[in-house]
């Protein structure tokens, strides 16, 4: 039972370290205080329970470092559902295709800014998308109906923006 209750603990507190270590390198200095706490509580008496006990049963370490390890996993996991901030879409395709693709864009309510560039082969048009991180894959779902597309997709950490851009974020 010792060795469920460790791992348990242990799975627990890597998730939620990994949780907060995206929010702290996203800025959000509250939320990852407070998972910090909940973080070191559990810390201490998971780590404590495993070190007096280490010699007479190594095998708490064991479950330790098993749980370490999916934690690790199950905090990305959920960081990723969770889908927390925004992200920037950019969108290269040949002048005529992304004109068309802005208009699409823009009927669905996407804040599309446009501007000029040049490729290898020639002139292109790049399509620049804040969007929130829970809408990347329906927008990228959207994207797929076209080819010749280059799309890359970054996350933001800060953006400071005004109540138009903040309305339209929100779709």
């Amino acid at each position: 039972m010792i060795y469920v209750l460790i791992f348990a603990a242990k799975l627990l507190e890597v998730a939620i370290s990994t949780i907060r270590l995206v929010l702290t390198a996203r800025g959000n200095k509250l939320a990852a205080s407070l998972l910090a706490a909940a973080e070191v509580a559990i810390w201490v008496v998971v780590t404590s329970t495993v070190l007096l006990s280490l010699r007479e049963d190594p095998f708490r370490a064991v479950a330790f470092g098993a749980a370490f390890v999916l934690g690790v996993f199950l905090g990305i996991i959920i960081e990723d559902k969770m889908a927390l901030g925004l992200a920037q879409i950019e969108i290269i395709a040949e002048f005529d295709e992304a004109k068309a693709i802005t208009k699409k864009l823009r009927n669905h309510g996407y804040p599309a800014t446009t501007y000029a560039c040049e490729g290898m082969q020639g002139r292109k048009l790049a399509i620049d998308l804040k969007v929130l991180r829970k809408d990347i894959a329906q927008t990228i779902e959207m994207l797929n109906e076209h080819d010749q597309l280059f799309v890359t997709v970054m996350d933001i950490r800060k953006l400071s923006i005004g109540d138009i851009a903040r309305r339209a974020l929100v779709k």
